[in-house]
């Protein structure tokens, strides 16, 4: 449980030293906010089922043998 919050935190870190990444990243968001609302309920329910489907697909792998 640790390695994922270490990598949001050094993702948070790097974005917090680099001015022009964070504005990318900022507006990149910005747009993708801009485009579910503009496409909303489907982009909100098409994000609901790609989101359950990735948590699907990593529980998977977490509770496969090794």
């Amino acid at each position: 449980m640790l390695r994922p919050f270490s990598c949001f935190g050094l993702g948070i870190i790097f974005l917090w030293i680099s001015p022009k990444l964070r504005n990318d990243a900022t507006r990149g968001v910005g747009a993708i906010s801009t485009a579910m609302t503009m496409y909303a309920p489907y982009s909100y329910v098409a994000s609901a089922i790609a989101l359950i489907f990735i948590i699907m697909m990593a529980f998977k792998r977490g509770a496969s043998p090794r």
